[in-house]
């Protein structure tokens, strides 16, 4: 329990546009710095329990790891909005970093899931929809349209409509933050438009 309140506590400052802003003037090639406090503090855990665990219990400890911060990574990324295409690139770079860490720690870990969610938002609102529809097919192709039958993708593809939604909603983020009225209304006309597109693509019969 420890361990993995230590990662969602982390995530979340890392998610925390008052503590890691994502909407940024420049590159930036250095991961945030509670992305390696999280790190040295998962070796250290880490360590702590192969020394005093037998190692079917320290496997215990260890399994899902890699799940858990894959899925508040997705889950909770509305919350990092505003966000740009810098943004972005910060994010999958704390991706890559956490990454690398966990595979030291849970064997097989990979949060491609994650790294496809950010990677989708950094190339816009027309992409997504564009995911959408493609998924869409594929699942009719394999027999069925419905949500449930989402097992027919890549767990690592597979995203829910409200999942979508969220990164639609990212993608106009900047300009909704925009001081300039007319700027942020023309963002919400477009928002709106492209969120009638998810929708019918994703809930068509």
């Amino acid at each position: 329990m420890e361990v993995r309140c230590r990662i969602v506590h982390s995530l979340h400052v890392v998610l925390s546009p008052s503590t890691a802003p994502y909407l940024l003037d420049q590159e930036v090639n250095e991961p945030d710095p509670e992305i390696l406090s999280l790190n040295a503090e998962l070796i250290a855990y880490d360590e702590t329990t192969a020394r005093l665990l037998r190692d079917a219990e320290a496997r215990f400890v260890r399994i899902g790891l890699g799940l858990l911060v894959d899925t508040y990574l997705v889950r909770n990324a509305p919350s990092v909005a505003p966000i740009n295409a810098r943004g972005c690139g910060r994010m999958q770079l704390n991706i890559l970093v956490l990454q690398q860490n966990l595979k030291n720690v849970e064997e097989g870990v990979d949060l491609a899931r994650a790294a496809n969610y950010y990677a989708l938002l950094e190339k816009g609102a027309d992409a997504v929809v564009a995911r959408a529809r493609e998924n869409q097919a594929r699942l009719a192709e394999g027999g069925g349209k419905e949500e449930g039958d989402s097992t027919l993708l890549p767990y690592a593809e597979r995203f829910t409509y409200d999942e979508l939604k969220a990164l639609v909603e990212l993608c106009y983020s900047e300009q909704l933050a925009d001081p300039e009225r007319g700027v942020a209304a023309q963002a919400k006309r477009q928002m709106a438009d492209k969120l009638l597109s998810l929708s019918e693509c994703m809930w068509q019969s």
